[in-house]
C-alpha cells in the first residue's frame, strides 16, 4: 500500500502515557495509519523544531489540549498562550493546512475566538470513533495536498495510489 510521506502531525504531551488522553490519541493515530497515512507523534511543540523538515511537509496538525483547569482565565492560561503561539507560527507560513484541536467537550468553551477561527475542527475525545475521525481528517489532509500539488504530481500520486 502506498504511504504518503506527508505525515499528519499529532502534538500531545500524553502521546506516550497510559492515561485516557494518551490511549485515545494513540487509537486515533492507529486509525489514521490504518487508512494509509503516516503519523508523527510528538509530546511538545518544542520537539517540532527538530522536525523542521516534517513540519513543512505535514498534511495536517492535531493539537491536543488538556483540561488543565484553565486557572488564570483563558487569555493567560499557559496552554492557551502556547497554542496561540504555535498556531500563529503555522499560519504565518501556511494559511491552508488543516489544524484540529483534540480535547474534552468543555475544553472548546475555554478557547478564545482568535484560536477557534484558525481551526478546521475540534475533535471531542470519546464522542466519535477513531475511525470516523481519522477518515474525516484524512479527507481534509488530501484536499489540502491536492491544492498544493501541481497537476503532474497529482497524476503521479493517483497512479501510485492505484497500486500500479
Amino acid at each position: 500500500m502506498q504511504r504518503f510521506h506527508f505525515p499528519i502531525v499529532i502534538i500531545d504531551e500524553d502521546y506516550r502515557s497510559e492515561n485516557t488522553s494518551g490511549l485515545g490519541i494513540r487509537a486515533l493515530a492507529q486509525a489514521i495509519e490504518t487508512e494509509g497515512f503516516e503519523v508523527l507523534g510528538v509530546t511538545s511543540y518544542g520537539d517540532l523544531s527538530q522536525f523542521a523538515q516534517q513540519q513543512s511537509r505535514a498534511s495536517a496538525f492535531i493539537l491536543s489540549i488538556d483540561d488543565e483547569e484553565f486557572t488564570t482565565g483563558p487569555e493567560l492560561d499557559p496552554a492557551v498562550v502556547n497554542l496561540r503561539k504555535f498556531i500563529t507560527e503555522i499560519r504565518f507560513r501556511n494559511a491552508e493546512i488543516p489544524i484540529y484541536l483534540y480535547g474534552e467537550t468543555r475544553t472548546s468553551q475555554h478557547l478564545p475566538n482568535d484560536i477557534l477561527r484558525e481551526l478546521h475542527g475540534f475533535i471531542h475525545m470519546f464522542e466519535d470513533t477513531p475511525e470516523f475521525v481519522a477518515r474525516h481528517i484524512i479527507r481534509e489532509a488530501k484536499s489540502y495536498l491536492d491544492g498544493l500539488a501541481p497537476p503532474f504530481f497529482k497524476a503521479l500520486m493517483n497512479y501510485a495510489q492505484d497500486g500500479s
